[in-house]
């Protein structure tokens, strides 16, 4: 019998207007709305997993970002490259953020060259064993060599056959493809 999961929470540096309380507008960076949405979704596990729940990143789009941003500083002829700008590369370093601030332990997976529905899959595949959180960063303005803003969306799956209910969110990948897996919105 699939298990009911409420827990999809999505955080985004854009202002949102939404009634729904999973979606939390107006993070004041990436990694605040990193750890703002994750936090979110971890607290909504029993205290003793939520500090060692594994969590899974669909690491592309934000590390293809990074990429970018990193290439165009190295271009410019007049910025001198800083040690921060190799470590902003790191889709782990918004997770060593999240970390630091909340006291989670517990395992991470940056997962990179999946598709979300790829994603999916493994994430229920680890929640045959127990609880999961998978998280998904996605850039808004993937032109910017500051901080790009972005979506940021959470779920944990509490079994490998947890239905999702899907928030009206902005889009993400990681949205699309829980909610085309049989998601409710």
């Amino acid at each position: 019998m699939p298990t009911r999961s409420d827990a999809v929470v999505v955080g985004t540096t854009a202002p949102v207007r939404s009634a729904d309380a999973r979606v939390v507008g107006g993070c004041e960076s990436t990694a605040a709305a990193v750890t703002a949405t994750l936090g979110a979704a971890i607290a909504t596990l029993p205290d003793e997993a939520g500090t060692s729940v594994p969590v899974l990143v669909l690491a592309d789009a934000y590390s293809r970002w990074a990429a970018r941003r990193f290439a165009r500083r190295c271009a410019d002829p007049a910025r001198r490259l800083r040690p921060s700008d190799s470590t902003g590369l790191e889709t782990s370093e918004l997770l060593r953020k999240f970390a630091i601030a909340s006291g989670w332990r517990g395992p991470c997976y940056l997962l990179a060259g999946s598709d979300a529905a790829e994603f999916l899959e493994t994430g229920r595949a680890f929640a045959a064993t127990g609880p999961v959180v998978l998280c998904e960063v996605a850039p808004l303005d993937t032109d910017a060599l500051d901080d790009p803003g972005c979506t940021v969306t959470a779920v944990v799956l509490t079994g490998a056959d947890s239905v999702l209910d899907i928030p009206q969110a902005p889009p993400g990948a990681l949205l699309a493809a829980a909610g085309s897996a049989g998601g409710r919105g």
